[in-house]
């Protein structure tokens, strides 16, 4: 009985060392496993059809169908009169133009707008410099999805220039106004309603910014922006993307989230919307889109090269050559470019959100005599 035993026992002692060598080995052969890797050849690529491939057309505005309004310096820079102080849509026809029709049709300012080189080419286009200069939009309400009740639901912002400096503590670099809306008629309370983008210095010299949205302030989620990023680059873009469920600020390809709180449905007011309130940032604008859509990610990536081929002046050595004498390095030169800009710009991901550091706070309403109802106009000392 003991042999048979030791004889079992045995066994399954080598057939388990049997299974352990074996398990060993597979293990060793698949860290030293090569894959082998077929390089095509020359016949591969001639054998194959050749697949037309369309280029993307960006001399057009990105999203150019659902574009609103857009004032820049790419295509005419006649559009910025400074006989009129007014700086005209871009696509806007200046014969067609008519005095009483100021529904998107320009921005209106005080001072002289100055045209300056930009760094990245000195035959791309050039930038107004908007130092201390407010421009001053059409109608806030004009900006509505809704044109009948001023409703304002979604929408996207788009401006790309180049800030050099910024020295107070609140830059509002945009802003529409909303109506004043009721918050408890019991109490006679109101509260305004307004959107808009503050950059605030903080105690590191760096940069804070702040998105106004109604009667909600969402900070803490973009704080202490490096100053090198924002200040004397060759071109820094900022979005906003908003809608009734999502609030998304773009610092070049960076992306920030923050999830809105509605009080009330948004409805805009009759004053104007404004670019750099009262002149505080020194910065060179190149270009300003509005769309009253949610603008997609795709199309804002296009908004860089959009940027690049002008301001690197590509657009004239395009338009210079004729097609029939267009080398290839021509052809290839856009792409080319583009990657080296890539390789400067911030890479895009979505940052991860600590709710702990986003806080967002309710404007406080004020109280009023309901026979003295406030008018927009209050607002203008508030910020």
């Amino acid at each position: 009985m003991e042999k048979i035993t030791i004889k079992v026992l045995g066994f399954f002692i080598g057939f388990f060392i049997t299974l352990f060598l074996i398990n060993y080995i597979n293990i060793k052969n698949k860290k030293i496993e090569h894959f082998k890797i077929n390089v095509p050849t020359k016949e591969d690529y001639e054998n194959q059809k050749t697949v037309e491939k369309k280029d993307s057309n960006f001399a057009e505005i990105p999203y150019k169908s659902y574009k609103y309004m857009c004032i820049n310096t790419f295509f005419d820079t006649k559009k910025i009169s400074n006989t009129e102080g007014r700086w005209y849509e871009s696509e806007l026809p200046l014969t067609e133009y008519k005095p009483e029709n100021n529904k998107y049709h320009y921005f209106t300012y005080s001072k002289i707008i100055n045209l300056k080189p930009n760094t990245i080419n000195n035959a791309g286009s050039y930038g107004a410099d908007i130092n201390t200069i407010q421009l001053n939009g059409p109608k806030s309400f004009y900006f509505a999805n809704n044109v009948d009740t001023n409703e304002l639901n979604e929408f996207s912002m788009v401006m790309t220039l180049k800030i050099k400096d910024i020295t107070e503590k609140n830059n509002i670099i945009f802003e529409m106004t909303g109506n004043t809306e009721t918050i408890n008629n019991d109490k006679n309370e109101y509260s305004f309603s307004i959107i808009n983008i503050n950059i605030i210095i903080n105690d590191n010299g760096n940069y804070d910014f702040i998105i106004t949205i109604g009667n909600n302030v969402y900070k803490g989620n973009i704080n202490n922006i490096d100053k090198s990023l924002i200040k004397n680059g060759d071109f820094i873009v900022f979005g906003l993307i908003y809608t009734q469920t999502k609030i998304t600020f773009l610092i070049n390809k960076q992306m920030y989230y923050y999830e809105p709180i509605n009080n009330f449905q948004i409805k805009l007011s009759s004053t104007p919307i404004i670019i750099n309130k009262n002149g505080t940032i020194n910065a060179e604008l190149y270009n300003f889109i509005y769309y009253k859509s949610v603008l997609p990610i795709t199309e804002y990536l296009n908004c860089f090269k959009h940027n690049y081929h002008y301001l690197s002046g590509l657009n004239n050595v395009l338009e210079t050559k004729k097609e029939e004498e267009k080398p290839i390095e021509i052809d290839n030169m856009l792409n080319d470019k583009l990657n080296e800009l890539e390789s400067k710009l911030s890479n895009y991901f979505e940052l991860n959100q600590n709710n702990d550091k986003n806080v967002i706070e309710k404007i406080q309403p004020f109280n009023i005599n309901t026979n003295s109802k406030p008018t927009n106009s209050f607002f203008s000392f508030l910020f």
